[in-house]
């Protein structure tokens, strides 16, 4: 059955259920049982991960609620700080995490459970919100301020049937305050022994009309500093693996690689000078380089790593290397924005509608970020012309000193190659902005027995611009290639010179004139949009009610059911020079696709029992909506929960889902884009017996014409990415089962208890470039798909991998979240009547992430659980003492050790486990009568990221440690003032 029918059908749903909501006597309503009045106003809220209202916050699935105030606890200026520390949210996109891309940078995107930011959907007051990436599903949450949120809800089972695609993982949906009326205002300021932090905030409410009409505006303004190498010694002192010199046989038990420190390239140097690789005479390879002002000088590699063999790696033990110290470890992220919201009641309209309101919500905000790669261009010791390639150097060019000029006569040399990094014709810079708008209108509302219904459409833009310092590859070479002509320093080319080329010296650092790097040196632009449409139409109320067996008690059975229309478009256009390949950066596609989704949804609550012994509730839920994609056709997710309440210290619950994911457009019209890697080739000498199955390694590497002995190139490889429109959607199945203690012999204390199993299917990804490569040779023969998704050169080197997306990867995700509070006031333990006290803890167990690339091929799984970065365990816990106008606070942060890898082979790497991670934060705050001042100290021993060991395979340098997965700003002080009027 088409979608057309379902909608039909759908509608018919909603039009009889409205019109039996209009046509019946209106039933009583349950009471709240919450006495407090905030607990009451979020009561008659829909609950997250449910579309029908409740007459409390208690649902089938586990639902994480964390506050304004608990966000302010936290002492962070932004929302993702925030929602990193629960146990949940797994490792998005960041300040930390984006310091290397050549786009994206400060983006801020949530990823449950770590299966990814595209099957997180992120909600705002149960609404979707735009993409902040391009082509994606992942909003940026630095578009959403803290200034106007009440709470955020994260439910993390599978809520595709309620909410749509994208919900695999979970929702999580920010809240924004409702009837605001005053003036509340906040400015702080932080540092970090280093960055500073600048937040300023202002929300203006007003009631109207005897209450029936509130607007409210908000603006924020947020700019943190960045963080660079140079400025943590952990990050200038890097731990890494390096071939064993000792391992001289495969079966020696002794390990392949062992882990050592002060490890740096030794073909490149740290002057931003050129070092020769080709013996000149008696001068070795890498034997010489300039000194800054031009002279030619001995280069000191110092202590020359070598592999069991005695093979020579190009990576040394100290000497005077190229050694990154002004690469971004945070970057720096500026925003500003404001906010409108407003909502007015009418009067009730007729004997049917007994309640009517408009709602509004509009909002922009302007994101700027930028990033850095000490290095700049570079060359390494690879000959020809692609990216990072030697630079091929002619005898006779005009700026050789007259030394190596002599040399190179006496010796016979007619040309020679040089790496260099080119730091001093300009730091590797990329610039990010983005603009978003979001407008939101619609109307609620309740008809006279109090079904209730909404309807609204959204829009939602978001604009990207990146700006790249790159260079033009031809021109440069061009201009490098400088002789004498008639007594003065020209290009060689006269075609060059008729285009304007102008000479460039490259033997010294800082010597090269200005207009000579302007000749090839430039910025480009890439220009990115994305635009969403939506709308929604609902309704939801009590279709009837029925007495319960045993006890007689009414149990009305609720229903919600709806329609949604979505409309998703995007366009990434790189500048025309990367298109065309012409410069040093990736060579990048213009990408552009739309699609659209009809959807109809329904959802049944049935009560199944009442107050009787060891029932106080049993509540059966049901939920199911079909979708119809222009792009991948129709399908269905459901889901059916389970709410057993004992009493009142009890309550079981349990929820299955199937959720669905569609393809988005980056995966389905993503244009060619080629980035690169820092490539491991499984044939280089130092791998050739190592894998899962290292004869056929072995045998392969051999029949590609590669010796035993053969090394790969230094340089990063070429690793292109496109789209695919065949994709189909995913699915994901999710069981959740937990437990909810509230004792009455302790009032105060709660504590959850939930385990949850998430399985994916034809999970839309990449194989990835290590296991393309790796599967090429590690497979019986090289007659299979894997070697055609790859290349290589004629001397044997990796050229260009092929990384398709595809439907090919299972997902796998199981472990428990628990969680515990505990609110009393000291007189009630007996002590002193000195205020309160409140405990919270969250914690994360995880058993199982498991990544099948290939489902059913063993050798290459992926088990993630407990490797970098997904510890095992992951908690948080904080305890505040209130009282009068004092609040005081401690809290800590911990995550468990975790390996570099679980997928290594016995003997492969020196064993090496990252240790425990504990960080422990403290907070003051003193309240006046229309203001508070709080100061605060965010891990304030200053503990430093775990350093973890990366692979040297003699081509690459890696950082030695995990910003993104630890919190890498230090310790962090603050100080801020909050005031209400």
């Amino acid at each position: 059955m088409r979608l057309s029918a379902y909608l039909k059908t759908g509608t018919m749903i909603a039009g009889l259920a409205v019109t039996a909501a209009a046509a019946q006597p209106a039933w009583a309503q349950s009471e709240s049982s919450g006495t407090d009045p905030e607990a009451s106003a979020v009561a008659d809220i829909v609950v997250t991960g449910s579309r029908i209202r409740r007459p409390n916050v208690e649902a089938s699935t586990p639902v994480n609620v964390v506050d304004a105030q608990e966000i302010e606890n936290i002492g962070v200026t932004n929302l993702i700080d925030a929602m990193a520390r629960q146990p949940q949210v797994g490792l998005g996109s960041s300040a930390a995490s984006t310091t290397n891309t050549i786009a994206g940078q400060g983006l801020a995107t949530l990823n449950l459970r770590n299966l990814g930011a595209s099957r997180t959907l992120v909600l705002v007051n149960g609404r979707r919100h735009v993409a902040g990436s391009s082509g994606t599903s992942a909003v940026d949450v630095n578009t959403i301020s803290k200034t106007t949120i009440a709470r955020v809800d994260t439910v993390t089972g599978g809520s595709s049937a309620v909410y749509g695609a994208d919900a695999v993982a979970g929702v999580v949906n920010f809240i924004t305050k409702q009837d605001f009326d005053g003036i509340a205002a906040q400015a702080q300021y932080g540092s970090a022994d280093g960055p500073s932090t600048y937040y300023g905030s202002v929300a203006v409410g007003r009631n109207f009309n005897d209450g029936r009409t509130n607007i409210m505006g908000a603006a924020t303004y947020d700019k943190s500093e960045g963080l660079y190498r140079h400025q943590r010694d952990y990050a200038m002192d890097a731990i890494n693996y390096i071939p064993n010199p000792n391992k001289k046989s495969p079966d020696d038990g002794l390990p392949s690689f062992i882990m050592a420190r002060d490890v740096y390239t030794n073909i490149t140097n740290n002057t931003y000078t050129p070092v020769i690789v080709t013996p000149i005479g008696g001068a070795a390879g890498y034997s010489l380089t300039f000194s800054p002002d031009g002279k030619l000088i001995p280069f000191d590699r110092g202590q020359i790593v070598v592999d069991g063999a005695g093979r020579e790696q190009k990576l040394s033990i100290g000497g005077a290397g190229f050694k990154p110290s002004e690469d971004s470890l945070r970057t720096p992220v500026e925003r500003y924005g404001g906010e409108l919201q407003l909502r007015h009641q009418f009067q009730p309209m007729n004997d049917y509608i007994t309640e009517l309101n408009l709602f509004a919500e509009g909002k922009y905000f302007h994101t700027e970020a930028s990033s850095q790669n000490t290095n700049g261009t570079f060359a390494h010791d690879v000959p020809g012309m692609a990216v990072g390639s030697a630079y091929h150097i002619h005898a006779d060019n005009a700026f050789l000193p007259s030394d190596l000029r002599a040399m190179l006569t006496a010796a016979g040399v007619k040309e020679f190659d040089i790496t260099r990094n080119d730091r001093d014709f300009g730091i590797r810079t990329y610039e990010s902005a983005y603009d978003t708008i979001r407008f939101v209108t619609g109307f609620d509302g309740a008809f006279s027995n109090g079904w209730r219904f909404e309807t609204y459409f959204n829009y939602g833009q978001t604009k990207s611009q990146f700006t790249n310092f790159d260079r033009l590859q031809q021109e440069f070479y061009d201009s490098i290639d400088a002789v004498y002509q008639n007594g003065q320093i020209v290009c060689r080319s006269k075609e060059a010179q008729a285009n304007g080329c102008k000479p460039l010296n490259l033997f010294g650092a800082g010597v090269a004139s200005q207009e000579a790097i302007d000749y090839s040196y430039l910025h480009t632009v890439r220009n990115d949009v994305t635009r969403q449409w939506n709308a929604v139409a609902t309704v939801n109320g009590e279709l009837f009610s029925y007495p319960s067996l045993f006890s007689g008690t009414s149990l009305p059975v609720a229903f919600a059911a709806g329609v949604e229309w979505r409309k998703e478009y995007a366009r990434s256009v790189p500048d025309k020079l990367s298109q065309d390949a012409r410069i040093f950066q990736n060579s990048q596609q213009i990408t552009e696709g739309n699609y659209e989704s009809k959807e109809v949804f329904g959802e049944l609550n049935l009560p199944l029992m009442a107050d009787v012994p060891f029932v106080q509730y049993l509540d059966l839920t049901a939920a199911y909506r079909y979708q119809d994609y222009t792009t991948t056709g129709g399908d269905s997710g459901y889901g059916v929960g389970l709410e057993w309440t004992i009493n009142r210290d009890i309550r079981f619950r349990g929820n299955y889902a199937k959720a669905v994911r569609s393809p988005n457009i980056n995966e389905l019209f993503g244009g060619e884009s080629e980035g690169f890697s820092q490539v491991e080739d499984p044939c280089d000498a130092t791998r050739v017996n190592l894998g899962n199955f290292p004869a056929n390694r072995k045998a392969n590497c051999a029949a590609l014409g590669l010796s035993p002995d053969f090394v790969q190139s230094s340089g990063t490889k070429a690793v292109v990415s496109r789209g695919n429109p065949d994709l189909k959607p995913e699915e994901g199945e999710t069981l959740t089962l937990g437990v909810v203690l509230t004792p009455s012999f302790l009032p105060g204390l709660a504590i959850t208890v939930d385990h949850y199993d998430i399985k994916i299917s034809d999970v839309i990804a990449s194989l990835g470039w290590r296991n393309v490569i790796n599967n090429c040779v590690d497979s019986p023969t090289l007659d299979n798909p894997f070697c055609g998704s790859m290349t290589r050169t004629s001397d044997g080197n990796v050229g260009r991998v092929l990384n398709q997306v595809l439907n090919v990867a299972e997902y796998t995700n199981s472990g428990w979240d628990v969680t515990a509070s505990y609110r009393t006031d000291l007189a009630k333990l007996g002590l002193p009547d000195y205020g309160s006290l409140s405990f919270n803890a969250a914690a994360g167990f995880l058993e199982d992430l498991t990544y099948d690339p290939v489902p059913g091929d063993p050798s290459v799984r992926d088990e993630q659980a407990g490797e970098l970065p997904n510890p095992k365990r992951r908690m948080n816990f904080r305890v505040t003492w209130d009282y009068d106008r004092v609040s005081l606070s401690y809290a800590n942060q911990y995550l468990s050790s975790m390996v570099r890898s679980n997928q290594d082979p016995a003997g492969a790497y020196e064993p090496y486990k990252a240790p425990s991670w504990l960080t422990h934060d403290i907070r003051a705050e003193y309240r006046f009568d229309k203001f508070s001042v709080f100061a605060g100290v965010n891990n304030f021993t200053n503990e430093e990221p775990p350093q973890t060991p990366f692979t040297w395979t003699g081509t690459s340098l890696n950082t030695g440690f995990n910003a993104s997965v630890y919190n890498n700003l230090g310790r962090y002080a603050y100080i801020g003032v909050n005031a209400r009027f």
